[in-house]
């Protein structure tokens, strides 16, 4: 990291935030970072000239040459050749680090847009804090496509049932999700349907004659 530190004090280069603050993430270390940034910093179409990148940074060609090929190797970078005037050009393309840093942003924004107070209806209704694999497991509900209100009410059904598990709230959800249930309305709809079918059995099955 004092790398990183040293060449951004050195000169005014410019590191995008999400990069520099997601970039272990990716895989790639400090040494990298530093080539990355350097490459970056040439603009989007940059020649393959690991002797301009060394004199950069007053370090080895050779060095310089397995940095980048192992860069290609995490798909970080890749090479490109192109022809121009009869002339073969190999540059540097970054793309596909840009496609993973675009992920990284879409992440976090559909983040940003789940509902936390859902997190705060499960602790009040358990009783106690949730554990980080809990909170967890809530957001693949909700990334799943359940909404607040389904989630609720399956956390509703379990805690009147008795079980206050995960497990047996996600059984829940799916079974509703096959059944097609998609609101309050259809599960009370449901219970009602249930409600009537068992009376009308009780009906049939009354003994008239010795009452």
């Amino acid at each position: 990291m004092n790398n990183v530190i040293n060449l951004i004090k050195g000169k005014p280069l410019f590191i995008p935030r999400i990069l520099l603050s997601n970039y272990k993430m990716l895989g790639i270390t400090d040494e990298e970072l530093i080539i990355i940034t350097i490459i970056m910093n040439y603009g989007d179409k940059v020649v393959y000239d690991p002797e301009m990148f060394a004199k950069e940074i007053n370090g080895n060609k050779r060095n310089i040459m397995m940095i980048i090929d192992n860069l290609c190797d995490k798909n970080i970078l890749s090479l490109v050749i192109e022809k121009n005037n009869k002339k073969t050009y190999e540059y540097i393309s970054l793309d596909l680090l840009y496609e993973k840093l675009g992920n990284i942003i879409i992440g976090q924004e559909e983040e940003k847009e789940i509902d936390n107070s859902i997190f705060s209806v499960f602790e009040s209704e358990l009783g106690r804090t949730l554990s980080p694999m809990e909170y967890e497991k809530i957001k693949e509900w909700i990334t799943s496509g359940n909404s607040n209100e389904m989630i609720s009410l399956a956390l509703r059904e379990a805690v009147m049932n008795g079980v206050n598990n995960l497990n047996y709230i996600d059984s829940i959800l799916n079974n509703w999700r096959k059944k097609g249930y998609k609101n309050k309305s259809d599960i009370l709809k449901e219970k009602e349907n249930y409600r009537t079918k068992k009376e009308k059995a009780q009906i049939f099955d009354t003994d008239w004659l010795n009452e």
